[in-house]
């Protein structure tokens, strides 16, 4: 019965063994002049697919890569996640140094193409510290977002504010609107 089962895990490791040999080597031939390490498969039934984590060596990006149990078809994120990588890398440099970093918890970007420098975001999301006077930090960043040229679709604040919680989604046609404009469109969130 123990030889049995072994055997049996023996086997699915094997085989989950071979699933990431195909990971590597479509890797490998996608992206011949990148080097990639990638994880051990995992199973997830749910979704009817084998699935991993994925690194390129050359720009620590982290992605997944899966294949479904009845398709041989192989797909990953790398372009996507290194784009997403490059815009959040972007936004948050634009706020190192600007003394504004103590105001803001988080910030993240996005956008619909592969970024390059001076690409437009989709969007930025940004959630605001609770010890601050949020509509005066917002024009403090909004200004610092027109003097590094950031162009943005959607910009939505996050911040809370005497147990409750608020955003204000502008984009940046509106960098030169007054404290009174911006307060204008706050909405309750909860």
């Amino acid at each position: 019965m123990i030889g049995i089962l072994l055997v049996l895990i023996l086997t699915v490791l094997i085989f989950l063994l071979s699933i990431r040999v195909e990971f590597t080597k479509y890797l490998d031939e996608k992206y011949s002049e990148l080097s990639f390490e990638v994880g051990f498969t995992k199973v997830d039934p749910i979704y009817g697919k084998f699935y991993t984590k994925a690194t390129c060596l050359d720009d620590n990006t982290i992605f997944t890569i899966s294949k479904s149990f009845r398709m041989k078809d192989i797909s990953e994120n790398y372009i996507g996640r290194k784009s997403q990588n490059q815009y959040n890398s972007k936004i948050n440099e634009v706020f190192y140094g600007s003394g504004l970093e103590n105001k803001i918890r988080s910030v993240t970007g996005s956008g619909n193409t592969t970024y390059e420098n001076g690409s437009i975001y989709t969007q930025i999301n940004i959630y605001l510290s609770n010890d601050v006077e949020p509509i005066s930090v917002i024009k403090n960043i909004l200004n610092v977002l027109r003097k590094n040229n950031i162009s943005a679709e959607k910009i939505i604040w996050t911040y809370e504010k005497e147990k409750h919680v608020y955003a204000i989604e502008l984009s940046s046609d509106e960098y030169y609107l007054t404290e009174k404009e911006i307060e204008a469109k706050v909405k309750k969130i909860k």
